[in-house]
């Protein structure tokens, strides 16, 4: 005997911002939410973000390459999974800037949304060298035991190696999966301030999962802005 089928899930589409390809997808079912929920009990960060790529490409309904899923691809994608699979509002706590009393406030995750900047990838150190860049992957945040986005800033300097995807010369092209890591160090290290910056400029143009939010604190009253950045802030 056969057990019936139990759910027809329904389907919905998203972008994936980086590739501005749009593709399918399911609400996670209980499968995938024990996986997260294992996930968090453990407070393994490596796990909890590994459970979050697993659960995307589970529920994408076309052949995607998770590995290159950018970080904000990831970030995005998973809100918007979540949305249709608990519900489109979360509720979070927020401490008042002013006298720093939790305030639960209610997200709508739905409706956030990420913009990629029109930007070139190719940076000019000199006139014989350049540099092609791109976006980091979560795999480079795990890789690096960067946690989240938000300490990316005070990782600049780390990041940068995940970033460079090719080193051109007038002569080839020298891919960074094929240079030692000491070799690209020494490379970055070689680097004049102002060439140093540029480079740190694209990192820092990276899109992020951004919300404001306005509201008066239950207890003093008092007004806030704050700035919701990063997946760990809305759940």
């Amino acid at each position: 005997m056969t057990l019936p089928k139990l759910n027809d899930t329904p389907k919905y589409d998203i972008v994936i911002p980086s590739q501005n390809k749009k593709v399918k997808y399911r609400p996670y079912l209980v499968k995938e939410e024990k996986v997260l929920m294992m996930a968090m009990e453990s407070q393994d960060m490596n796990a909890i973000l590994n459970a979050v790529v697993d659960t995307i490409t589970a529920c994408v309904q076309n052949d995607i390459e998770k590995d290159k899923l950018t970080i904000f691809d990831v970030e995005y994608m998973f809100t918007q999974i979540r949305a249709k699979s608990v519900g489109e509002t979360s509720k979070v706590g927020i401490k008042c800037k002013h006298c720093e009393t939790s305030n639960e406030i209610a997200i709508d995750v739905s409706s956030i949304k990420i913009d990629v900047p029109k930007i070139s990838n190719t940076i000019e150190l000199t006139s014989e060298i350049t540099l092609e860049m791109k976006w980091p992957s979560y795999d480079d945040l795990i890789s690096l035991g960067i946690k989240d986005t938000k300490s990316m800033a005070q990782n600049a300097f780390a990041m940068i190696g995940k970033c460079i995807a090719a080193i051109h010369t007038n002569d080839e092209r020298i891919s960074t999966k094929d240079v030692p890591v000491k070799e690209l160090e020494e490379f970055i290290d070689s680097m004049t301030k102002d060439q140093f910056q540029k480079v740190s400029a694209y990192i820092e143009q990276m899109p992020r999962l951004i919300h404001n939010v306005d509201f008066n604190c239950v207890s003093c009253g008092e007004t806030n802005n704050i700035k919701l950045e990063g997946m760990s802030d809305f759940f």
